[in-house]
């Protein structure tokens, strides 16, 4: 093997650890386990150093179709996300490389096609671009802990647009330089400056779009629980109002059993008190976790689905002290349980509708399992259920909220459909969380 070809493989090590960088920093990975990320970047790598030392003509459609092949396949957001990544980090390589190309052109004299026959200055550029493009990547993507938002796709088709122009204006800066037939000048150098500063901004008007969909994604979650506890609260006073009617009547109440007690009619008495049990026990919350708060969320919950004819079974093993905030707590169950009673409205008149619910402890992790009887369900990007309301940004957002919000206690939120019946499992770790939402 010659000793030039050796040398593109630290060329292609760096562009692979490029693509794995800017990926998982900018989208995060789909999959929790390691396998198919290291198969996949290990291929690369392999095919990147083969090709480009034996088709070095084929080597920058290659790095094309796996920046836009890649994301699809391993990392998550919606597809207009992947793509848009996939197109900023073509870019980015794109104009790394020209920069670098027309400042070894500035600096050593030489035209732009002569780099290529110096083969000690050509895989020095190569790498100084490689290490650009790099740096770049860190630079402009952050680590992110969580999901992106939603954000509309005709942003992203401008932002591409953008980027895209730079990289046109990146060769045509490239061509006027070799058609000169001249190294290139400071005045080449500074251009193409310019141009990577430009494609820069992009990414931070990018950032700052994602900034004010996540914000508008907080709003609607927030109103949409204020709306919940407003319900909450006037099903509280209807409660409150008749526990008070209850007490009124006690002594009443007490008055007639004792009545048919003293008579000896024993039969009514019994059925006397199951009606004044059922009765008392209608508008009291359940005691199920323990936990007040959470009891009356479920209590509610519980309440509004059997009013509309749905069964309602929770299954709540034994459980610890709660360590994680109440408040996470209610908005995980509520947005699940709310999704549930809105997919058993939608069944036809006639059909079987119900919800059950499962919480249980093991070590320091909770585990909850919610399934109703629902329609066919189309999974979405990234696992959820896709929203079928025409105004995406305001609905179909309380699944992507409690998400991100698993998240934040190392845990994971599993749905999927089958037969009928649509299932939501959600684990989380028992530790305190100070982060708001």
């Amino acid at each position: 093997m010659e000793p030039s070809m050796l040398l593109h493989v630290p060329v292609a090590l760096i562009d692979t650890l490029t693509i794995a960088v800017f990926f998982k920093r900018f989208l995060g990975r789909k999959y929790d386990f390691a396998r198919p990320y290291v198969l996949t970047y290990l291929a690369y790598f392999l095919l990147n150093a083969i090709l480009s030392a034996l088709y070095p003509d084929i080597i920058a459609a290659f790095s094309v179709v796996s920046c836009f092949a890649i994301p699809y396949a391993l990392y998550a957001g919606t597809k207009m996300q992947r793509v848009f990544c996939g197109g900023l980090l073509t870019a980015y390589v794109f104009v790394s490389e020209i920069l670098t190309m027309l400042a070894l052109s500035f600096a050593f004299g030489f035209v732009p096609a002569e780099i290529a026959t110096n083969t000690v200055l050509f895989y020095a550029g190569a790498f100084t671009a490689k290490a650009f493009s790099l740096v770049l990547a860190l630079i402009v993507s952050g680590d992110r802990k969580t999901a992106l938002s939603p954000v509309p796709y005709y942003y992203y088709l401008l932002l591409l647009a953008i980027i895209y122009t730079c990289v046109g204006l990146s060769y045509i800066d490239l061509m006027l330089v070799g058609q000169s037939g001249s190294p290139a000048t400071i005045f080449h150098v500074l251009s193409e400056t310019a141009i990577v500063a430009l494609s820069i901004m992009v990414y931070l008007v990018f950032k700052k779009i994602q900034e004010y969909a996540e914000r508008g994604a907080y709003a609607a979650i927030v109103e949409q629980q204020l709306m919940n506890h407003e319900r909450r609260f006037r099903m509280m006073d209807s409660q409150t109002m008749e526990i008070r009617g209850i007490k009124h009547e006690f002594v009443n109440h007490l008055t007639s059993m004792r009545g048919l007690s003293a008579n000896r009619l024993y039969e009514e008495l019994n059925d006397y008190l199951d009606s004044y049990i059922q009765e008392a026990n209608s508008v009291l919350s359940h005691s199920i976790t323990g936990t007040p708060s959470i009891d009356a969320l479920l209590s509610s919950k519980i309440a509004v689905a059997e009013s509309e004819g749905i069964e309602f079974d929770a299954n709540i093993g034994a459980l610890p002290k709660l360590l994680i905030s109440p408040v996470h707590l209610n908005i995980i169950l509520g947005a699940a349980l709310d999704n549930a009673i809105e997919a058993c409205r939608k069944l036809p008149y006639g059909t079987k509708r119900y919800i059950t619910l499962g919480i249980k402890a093991e070590g320091d992790w909770l585990y909850f399992r919610i399934a109703n009887s629902s329609l066919a369900v189309k999974m979405g990007d990234g696992g959820l259920p896709d929203t079928d309301k025409p105004d995406r940004l305001r609905h179909g957002l309380g699944l992507n909220i409690v998400s991100r919000l698993v998240g934040r206690y190392e845990g994971a939120l599993v749905c999927g459909y089958e037969g009928g019946e649509f299932a939501l499992l959600t684990q989380i770790k028992q530790t305190p969380d100070e982060n708001a939402i």
